[in-house]
């Protein structure tokens, strides 16, 4: 079993380099079998929920435009490895238009590269993103508690974004909360 999940969300969770991850009521590790029967699940677990929602629906808003990067970019590359082959016949005798033909051609393999390690990247983060919420729903399963989130993402000035996080709780002490987060991109 996967202690460390739930301790992960609960406030009554101790880690130390001597004993490791421990219960803060217990002093002991962690040891039941489906759910533990002393889990605190408050800010901590508020938190960890509401950015890690956040932080997967601020990937989800940037898909179009990441794709769009990556078709732009490659089309790019693609144009500019085709000019640099035509950019005059190949039977040049100056040294300095090859030179000038092989750096427009390495330009766009540099832009197919680049395209390539964008999307990945988007690609990473996303699936990062999807197995953290993927962690916190499978413990919040356990418990029977489920939630339905809303964003209210604010006017962006100076590259600062506000956003407004409702959740609203099922089986849970509270039943609504909300919390106001500003992040940079």
């Amino acid at each position: 079993m996967k202690f460390w999940q739930h301790c992960n969300l609960c406030e009554n969770r101790i880690t130390s380099l001597k004993k490791g991850l421990t219960c803060k009521l217990t002093d002991r590790k962690p040891n039941f079998n489906k759910t533990c029967s002393k889990i605190t699940l408050d800010k901590k677990f508020q938190e960890k929920l509401e950015i890690a929602n956040l932080e997967l629906e601020i990937i989800r808003r940037n898909k179009k435009s990441t794709h769009s990067t990556f078709y732009t970019t490659i089309i790019i590359g693609f144009l500019l490895i085709l000019y640099g082959y035509f950019f005059s016949d190949w039977n040049i005798h100056s040294l300095f238009l090859w030179y000038v033909k092989i750096g427009i051609i390495g330009s766009g393999f540099i832009f197919l590269g680049t395209s390539y390690s964008k999307l990945n990247k988007y690609r990473s983060e996303n699936k990062k993103a999807e197995l953290e919420k993927f962690k916190i729903d499978e413990v919040l399963k356990e418990y029977g508690i489920s939630y339905c989130q809303n964003f209210d993402f604010k006017e962006k000035i100076h590259g600062t974004q506000e956003v407004i996080v409702k959740v609203e709780f099922k089986n849970w002490t509270k039943s609504q909360t909300t919390n106001t987060y500003k992040f940079d991109y």
